[in-house]
Formats: structure tokens, sequence, C-alpha cells
């Protein structure tokens, strides 16, 4: 990514949801026009509550480099949580990054507002005043809500301008949802039915799927629109289009939107301390069939139909290829392997680009080799470059993350940054190229979260596994882990001359410490000793293992053209130097001290194995005698 290049950060929760994601797309596409990079770090769920598993999704808001941002996209609205919305904004204010806000007045914000109140009370008026109603219903949103609230205020004051009383009643909550839409409906049709209450004149919904329900549930009980009633809606809904009759709504205009909204951008990083203002889009009223108005061009509701048909297939299909990839991919505790196996399922990723970082709370507990990665480290686990994939298992580290995706940036695509979690416990995120013209999000998210389950699965089946063959105590392979691991070394290298480096090693005096200073410190020593065999053994061939109690063995299995000499030749000689410079570094009350019997040749088979563990051990015994005699003849001089 240049360091010239504006870069845009967009932060949206539920992109899934069609409102949201035709603003972030309008955006994108201005944004490609004017040569802006954006990054838009998405959570799948609204996080009205920080559930476990919103814990989880808000994290993604960590990854935002306020510090390669021109400008911050909040759109709060979508969040839901005016704690975490407020939290964001102080870290771009605290960052010196200009933030625009959406659909949600914020205060230092340039706020981006529809104006949905004027559009809606000329809907209201448009039944009242120019079609005469005077028996109105009224479908509101959700109680005490915002949104609802004010569009029950606007009905309210048209109706007390043209003398009009209103009736409580005629009030419903239908939840800007079908099902409570359609439930409170047929209450209402009930209440005609039995003459509780006379049938209106006209039905008014707070938004377009509550007013198409309602068309539907009249239309049923054979009431005709409008003939026998005017119904009116408000948002835009796509799919009204394909409806019939035609409704009667407001909608927003995208276009307007995306380069509306690149023009404070432009301003904001031409002047990042520009005075915050609010500016409102206007809604585009259109009265058509569903009130008795001009009839307009209606769409193909067969080809609709078939576009319904031909998704709801390939969703059923995405959801069968998630479950067989959830079966396939958890056969196993291995998640190296599982990631070489999610090669098959990279179409589900819907884009050519994607790169998958794991947090090291997640891959410490699998088999990903990171032994020698820094603390804080991610792991590059797997990715997609121009549709190839790979397993790159790399380091990267936190504060340079960035810089490894600017590849991607430099694609001229948005950037999609999608938190990789299992209810609250953290492990990684994902990062995709956004194809907005054509990205299913919500089929990418039932993606997701089977590849969450995958990721939980795989390490809860690796701990088990890691307890089935490691040593509780320190850690090292326990004689079971050993022979295993082992084996799948021979394995690998099957078709190759193989030399075996072996060493047997026992702690001296273990009893003597116990009895002396207690189990706990002897139990201290036993894992100093571990600890100094396994810095000793970095080889991607190595392997070290307690045998119980004080043994130890350790192997090194290698092609025999390969030989590592100087580890084989002075393995000994360094693991005394080692325990040396160990006692002079923990001063403990005792000295840590160690014998070992070395041993390396040529072989063919696993089994030869155990004839060279006997030669070893006649060694250490060996080496061990000589440490007794030698601790004996110092105590005996002290005596003297």
């Amino acid at each position: 990514m240049r360091k010239d290049k504006k870069v845009i950060g967009i932060c949206v929760a539920s992109m899934q949801s069609d409102s949201w994601e035709k603003h972030v797309r309008a955006i994108c596409k201005e944004a490609g026009k004017r040569d802006y990079t954006v990054m838009i770090f998405n959570t799948f769920q609204r996080l009205y509550e920080v559930t476990k598993f919103g814990k989880g999704e808000v994290r993604v808001f960590d990854m935002i480099p306020f510090h390669k941002l021109g400008v911050l996209i909040v759109f709060s609205e979508s969040i839901a949580n005016d704690e975490i919305s407020e939290q964001l904004v102080q870290k771009a204010k605290d960052a010196g990054v200009p933030v625009i806000t959406i659909d949600r007045r914020m205060k230092g914000c340039h706020n981006v507002l529809f104006a949905y109140e004027e559009s809606f009370e000329k809907v209201v008026r448009h039944v009242i005043e120019d079609h005469g109603c005077k028996k109105i219903n009224f479908m509101a949103g959700f109680e005490h809500n915002e949104f609802s609230d004010a569009r029950i205020g606007i009905f309210k004051k048209v109706l007390e301008q043209n003398d009009l009383a209103f009736e409580p009643e005629r009030l419903a909550y239908g939840q800007f949802w079908e099902m409570p839409a359609r439930h409170a409906c047929e209450e209402w049709v009930a209440k005609w039915q039995r003459g509780e209450q006379s049938m209106p004149e006209a039905v008014i919904c707070a938004n377009d799927i509550m007013a198409l329900t309602v068309m539907n549930v009249l239309t049923n009980h054979g009431i005709c629109i409008p003939k026998d009633v005017i119904v009116t809606g408000f948002d835009g809904l796509e799919l009204e289009q394909y409806c019939t009759p035609r409704l009667t709504t407001a909608t927003d205009d995208v276009r307007q939107i995306g380069k509306s909204m690149l023009d404070i951008i432009d301003r904001c990083i031409e002047n990042p301390t520009e005075e915050p203002k609010d500016l409102y889009i206007p809604f585009h009223t259109r009265f058509t069939e569903s009130c008795g108005c001009k009839p307009i061009k209606s769409c193909n509701p067969n080809e609709r139909i078939m576009q319904l048909y031909g998704y709801a297939a390939e969703m059923r299909q995405q959801s069968t290829d998630t479950f067989f990839m959830m079966t396939t991919l958890t056969d196993g505790y291995s998640a190296v392997e599982m990631g070489n196996k999610l090669k098959d399922y990279r179409k589900a990723i819907d884009a050519k680009h994607m790169m998958l970082f794991l947090d090291p709370s997640y891959y410490k507990e699998t088999d990903i080799p990171t032994n020698h990665f820094e603390k804080d480290s991610y792991v590059l686990f797997t990715q997609l470059k121009d549709n190839v994939y790979d397993v790159p298992l790399e380091e990267v580290k936190k504060d340079e993350f960035i810089d490894k995706i600017c590849w991607m940036a430099e694609k001229k695509e948005p950037l999609l940054f999608i938190p990789i979690h299992c209810q609250e416990e953290n492990y990684g995120f994902m990062v995709t190229t956004y194809d907005y013209e054509g990205k299913d999000t919500r089929a990418f998210y039932e993606f997701v979260l089977g590849l969450d389950q995958v990721l939980g699965t795989i390490r809860r089946q690796s701990q088990l596994h890691r307890s089935y063959v490691t040593d509780a105590l320190t850690g090292l392979y326990n004689r079971r882990g050993f022979y295993l691991r082992f084996e799948k070394k021979m394995k690998q290298l099957a078709d190759k001359d193989k030399y075996l480096f072996m060493a047997s090693v026992d702690m001296d005096g273990l009893k003597f410490i116990n009895d002396t200073y207690g189990h706990a410190e002897g139990d201290f020593a036993i894992k100093r000793l571990a600890e100094i065999l396994q810095e000793m053994v970095t080889d991607e061939h190595g392997i070290c293992a307690r045998f119980g109690g004080d043994e130890y063995m350790v192997v090194q299995l290698m092609e025999a053209e390969k030989i590592d000499h100087d580890f084989c030749d002075h393995f000994e000689q360094r693991l005394q130097d080692k325990i040396r410079q160990d006692n002079q570094k923990k001063k403990a009350v005792y000295e840590l001290s160690a014998s070992c019997g070395v041993i390396g040749r040529k072989i063919q088979n696993a089994e030869e194995i155990d004839t060279m563990m006997k030669e070893t051990d006649e060694k250490m015994y060996q080496c061990k005698c000589r440490h007794h005699n030698s601790r004996a003849a110092r105590s005996r001089q002290k005596s003297m």
C-alpha cells in the first residue's frame, strides 16, 4: 500500500443486510473512481448487547490501522451500540482522523443523515390530503424505537393539521418485520370481521416489508388494494418492484449517497480539521398503484421468481457444502492438515484474494510450528493470491500485518476484514478483497460461521491429542507421543538414507532434591532440565521426550547426507555447558546435574530404535557412575 494513497476505513455491522450493504457498495464504487483504498471492518451481528458471541465479533475493530486512515466512516445505526460507536469515534479522534457517521448523529462528527421525516410526511399527506382518507390504520415498527416513534409523531401531526383524531386502536406494532406485521394485520382483519372496528380507507406502514405483508394479508381475505384499502410503505425495498400492485413508498438515491459521501471525504482529506457538519440525503417519494395513483413500469415478476428460486437453490447447496466442509475438516486434530484440506472449499470464500491470520491464543494450542515466533505474533495460516491457494504458516508481527496485506490493497478492490472466533474466544481474522458488484455476503457469512466451528473443533481435538501424547509436567512428548512422532518422521523420510542421533539423559540426584527440599522443588528441577533439552532440539526432525521420572530421550532423525555433525559431536558437552549456565543463573540451593549417553548411526527401519535405546542407556549409566564417583570423591575431600 502506497503511503500517499488515501485510505477510507468503514465500520459496519450486519453488512449482509441489504439496507447497509447497498450504501457500502455505493461508497466503494465511487471511492474506486477517485483512487481511494477502502478497508471495511464488519461484524456479522448487530451489537445491541455485547453477548459472548458479540465479544468475539467486536474484536475486528481492534484491527483498524488508524495511523493509515484518511477518514473513518461509522455506520452507527447498524452497530446499534452507542458505547462501541463512541469508542470508535474517540480512537479516530485521538489519531487525528476525521469521522463521518451514517444514519445517527454523533457529537464532533460529520453526520450523514437521511431525510426520513420530510419524506415520510409527504407520504402521509398524500394519503390524507390528496386521497381524502379519514379512517387510517398505522403499522408502526418497534415500540419505543426512535425511528418508529418519529413516524408515529408525523402521522399524528398530519392528522391534527387536517382536523382528524388519532385513534390508538388503529395503531399496531409490526416490529419492522414480516411475521409480527402479519400477526398484527390478522388481528385487525378479525376485528373488522367481528364488527369491533370499521375497515379503514388506508393502512400507512412505517416500512416496505410491513406494507407488502399487509397487502398480502388483505388480498388473502378478499380485500382489494387500492379499491377497498390504500396501502403505503417506506424505504424503497428492492422486492417491491416485483409485486402487484406496485407499492407507494419513498426511497433513497443510492448513487447520490455514494457521490455525497465521497464529496465529504474529499473535503476531510483536504482539511481534516474542518468543522463537522450535518448532511441530509433526500428520499424520493413514489406515488403509484397501491394508493390508486399512476402505474409505473414493473419488473418482470417471473424473472424475479427465477432469480429467487436460483438463489434459494444456491443457498441450499451452500449449506450442504458447508456441512460437508465441517465434517471433512474436523476429521482429525491437526490444524496444519486442516489448512491444507481447506483448499477444496476455497470457492466458498468468493474472492480472488484472501489472507487468514490466526492469533497466538489459538495457534499455540495446535500443531502449527511456531516455537520460534515472538510472543504476540500472528501466523499467516492460509492465503489466496490470484486464486492460488497455499498454507504459508508464516510469522507476521502484529505491528506489521497491515504492510503484509499491502499487495491486496494494490489490487484496487476494497478490503473486507472479518473476525474469526467462537463466542468470545478470539481465533484471528480474515481479510479478503470485496467484490462490491457481486459478492454474496450472506453466503460468505455462512461459510465463515462454518470455518469458526471447524477451527474451534480442531483446537479442542488438538488439545485432547496433546494431553494424550505429551507429558503434563514438562510439555515434552511422553513415551507414547515419542514413538508416534518418530514413526511419522520415519515415514516422511521413507525413500531416503536415514541417520539417527540419540541421547539418553537422566537427572542426577533427583531423590536427594525431593527428600531435602520437597517434591515441588523436584518437579521444578525436572522442568528446568526439560527446558534446557527443548532449547537444544530446534531442528524440524528433532524429538525430545520425558520417559518418566527423571529420564529423558532426545533423537535427531535426518537424511544421511545432511548429518548435522556439529549437533551430534558436541551434544553432550553443550548439554553440560547449558546446565552449568542455568545453575549460575538460577542460583538454587542445589546444583542441577545430568548424565548423558549418546549414539548415532544409519538406520533402515523404526524397529532399530529399541536396540539403540539400550546402547544409549548403557552409556548413560556409565556416565552416571562417573558422576557418582566424582561426587563421592568430593564429599570425602570435604570431610577430611
